[in-house]
């Protein structure tokens, strides 16, 4: 049976943390964030975050990783635990979503790891740092926020990169049907930015279509590779460096017919520009 462990009312979100005897879930309003199995805090019952380190299979010597929304850090605790010459920044929005994860969802205090407070995409457009790897797990409830998404963003998130640097997003949608216009909206965006894009749709348990919703793991790079080699380092774990169950069987999943983008727009942003924001506003 599920228990209310922690409720708060922050300036963004009312968050809930819920446990049963296995899983401690973080949950803004009605969507699920994150979760972490109570005996290993360093894994979790939801697929998606595990599909962020096949980022590492087009940039194999990644060292340094921005994170765009914290949540329940399942992606950066991973990121340093599993990686150890690896230096994740985490930008978070919400002060309480922080004091959360570290309270509730054993986020380390380690020096590898640094955590700041403050707009995601002003934080990238003043950072003095290079990234091997940029990933965005960023909502407003249930979608990524539009200012992260546009062609504005990914140029400074491609500014902001090394060479053969990864930028990689979870999306909640679809890639065809209907309703698939704003993940086709943010791939075509992509691909005006970078000379490469891969999409994951990841399947659930149950078999669904993929003109149903399901997270998409978009990764955009400068680096074009085959995809017969982007598969063949998956299925051999980057060489074994990568230990996130069930990793040789992600692409599995690897969308590899076109994606229509005639019908829909490239985004942009909407003037006037928001000032940018500066750094003396981010503090760990």
């Amino acid at each position: 049976m599920r228990r209310l462990i922690h409720e708060t009312n922050s300036s963004y979100h009312r968050i809930f943390v819920q446990e049963d005897d296995a899983v401690r879930t973080l949950r803004f309003e009605r969507n699920p964030q994150s979760s972490m199995l109570i005996d290993d805090p360093f894994e979790t019952d939801i697929d998606y975050p595990a599909y962020f380190h096949i980022a590492l299979a087009l940039k194999p010597d990644a060292a340094r990783t921005l994170v765009i929304g914290l949540g329940g850090a399942t992606v950066v605790k991973r990121m340093w635990r599993d990686y150890q010459h690896m230096h994740v920044d985490a930008v978070e929005l919400d002060p309480a979503v922080v004091a959360i994860a570290r309270e509730y969802f054993a986020l380390p205090d380690d020096d590898r790891i640094r955590v700041f407070t403050g707009d995601g995409r002003e934080f990238l457009e003043v950072a003095d740092t290079l990234y091997d790897l940029i990933l965005v797990d960023a909502f407003d409830d249930d979608t990524v926020p539009p200012r992260l998404m546009t062609e504005e963003f990914l140029r400074a998130a491609r500014d902001h990169l090394t060479p053969g640097g990864v930028v990689a997003y979870n999306f909640i949608g679809r890639v065809r049907g209907d309703l698939s216009r704003p993940f086709r909206s943010l791939h075509r965006t992509a691909r005006n930015v970078f000379a490469k894009t891969w999409s994951f749709p990841i399947r659930p348990e149950v078999f669904i279509t993929l003109t149903e919703d399901r997270n998409i793991i978009m990764l955009a790079t400068d680096t074009t590779m085959p995809a017969e080699e982007l598969l063949a380092r998956i299925a051999d774990r980057v060489g074994g460096r990568v230990t996130v169950p069930g990793f040789e069987h992600f692409g599995d999943d690897l969308h590899l017919e076109p994606i229509r983008s005639g019908d829909v727009p490239y985004l942009v942003d909407d003037p006037p520009k928001r000032p940018r924001g500066r750094r003396a506003g981010y503090h760990p």
